[in-house]
């Protein structure tokens, strides 16, 4: 049986139609052409010589576990940021894989960074963005104070990081600026990102001379380069770890990390924290463009504060995570618009499988289409593609569909052998600011540009 094609033709094309919208919106059109192949094709499609891409939940699912015999795909080469050295998010060798993994496990874990873990990193930052908000973006009759969601959320996002990483956050809300140029290197290494991803071969080109010039380095005084240098003096000093406030990097650190795993390890955090500041703002997005759903969400929020059941200035996670509707809302957020859109390949391993009732060979590069699994009406039924918290509360009286629900949206950080280390950090993060802003703020659209 022959596997269905997301087009005719050349088997090329269609990969880089796939994946190279226009560079002003680059993900919202990915999004919708990986939602439109699993609704026309089905769950397995053809979309390039030796890539597929799945939209079937199990199958996924089954990639991922802890002792399944598929790797990390071609595609995770993409994700390597200095020259020579494989981070744990580029690195394919299983084993290699599992020891980084492990050794980060316990500064993700948040226990050995004290009694609350990275909670006390990300409610300083909180208090920050609401500082900074209060102090200048509230808008009064005749004077406009127009809020840039796409620049704050990210800012918020990074001095968190920095601030669980080193016990200091860089300081992108104090100062309300860009710094080190970071926002905006990063935003325009996207399109040059999104084609390395649709053709990964030509990674190793971009590792070569002339080439490797442009690559970030730690004596850079922006972007990656000067977040690099950031750890540099930290691990050469040596006991800088060791009496710093407690962070990521200073468990790392104990944990065995030299200066390449260390500046390997902040950078995959700081990419992590890009895509919880694209949760943020999508869900913010749909928060404050559906009315029906801030109103619920205001009066949930409102109730709690004036009946004492959370705490003050910034609630506690434990908290947030009793109030039903206030989470029903955040997995509406990351359901219907799963930060993570990249392909994300699998390599199917020696002897192949089947798939889908195909048979795929080894080698296979099997990519994860969470947009489209995030969207089966199967799962979350025939309204999928409406953004609707209530769905998660009705369906508390089908014990077995929540249950199907619940695992489904579970794939959007990843599971098994490669779950996001960051779970636990991204989902505080949200548990947090979507009550703070509830609680301060009356949020109105300007401008519906979705970033």
């Amino acid at each position: 049986m022959a596997l269905p094609s997301h087009r005719t033709g050349s088997l090329h094309r269609p990969l880089l139609q796939f994946l190279l919208p226009p560079p002003s919106h680059p993900r919202p059109r990915t999004r919708k052409n990986m939602i439109a192949t699993a609704a026309k094709y089905g769950p397995l499609v053809r979309i390039g010589p030796n890539d597929l891409l799945c939209t079937d939940p199990e199958t996924l699912r089954r990639m991922s576990s802890v002792r399944s015999a598929y790797t990390k795909g071609v595609f995770y080469e993409t994700g390597r940021i200095i020259p020579g050295y494989n981070n744990i998010v580029c690195e394919r060798d299983e084993e290699k894989h599992k020891a980084l993994r492990t050794k980060m496990a316990g500064a993700y874990n948040g226990r050995e960074n004290g009694s609350t873990g990275f909670e006390e990193s990300i409610d300083r930052q909180m208090l920050n963005l609401v500082a900074l908000i209060e102090s200048k973006y509230v808008s009064s009759p005749g004077n406009l104070r127009p809020f840039d969601l796409c620049a704050k959320t990210h800012f918020f996002s990074l001095d968190v990081i920095s601030d669980a990483s080193f016990g200091k956050a860089f300081g992108f809300l104090v100062e309300d600026r860009d710094l080190h140029q970071f926002v905006e290197i990063n935003d325009s290494a996207l399109p040059a990102m999104n084609f390395l991803q649709a053709v990964p071969s030509l990674t190793n080109i971009v590792y070569r001379w002339p080439f490797n010039l442009a690559l970030p380095r730690d004596v850079d005084g922006v972007g990656f380069g000067r977040l690099m240098g950031y750890v540099v003096p930290l691990v050469r000093l040596g006991g800088l770890f060791a009496d710093s406030p407690v962070g990521w990097q200073r468990v790392a650190w104990r944990s065995g990390f030299d200066l390449m795993q260390s500046q390997g390890g902040i950078c995959s955090s700081v990419a992590g924290s890009i895509t919880t500041a694209a949760a943020i703002r999508h869900t913010l997005l749909a928060l404050i463009s559906t009315p029906s759903v801030y109103a619920t969400l205001q009066k949930e929020i409102d109730e709690s504060v004036s009946s004492g059941r959370v705490s003050r200035p910034v609630i506690r996670d434990v908290e947030a995570q009793a109030l039903p509707y206030l989470q029903a809302m955040i997995r509406e957020g990351y359901r219907t618009w799963p930060s993570v859109v990249g392909l994300g390949s699998k390599q199917v391993p020696k002897g192949g499988d089947s798939i889908c009732g195909f048979h795929v060979p080894e080698g296979t590069q099997v990519s994860h289409n969470y947009s489209g699994v995030m969207r089966l009406k199967e799962v979350f039924g025939e309204d999928a593609d409406v953004f609707r918290p209530e769905r998660w509360l009705e369906e508390e009286a089908d014990a077995e569909r929540l249950k199907l629900m619940n695992s489904v949206l579970e794939l959007a950080f990843g599971n098994g052998k490669y779950q996001c280390l960051g779970k636990r950090i991204a989902l505080m993060e949200l548990n947090k600011i979507f009550f703070e802003v509830g609680v301060r703020l009356m949020c109105q659209l300007k401008n519906l540009y979705l970033c």
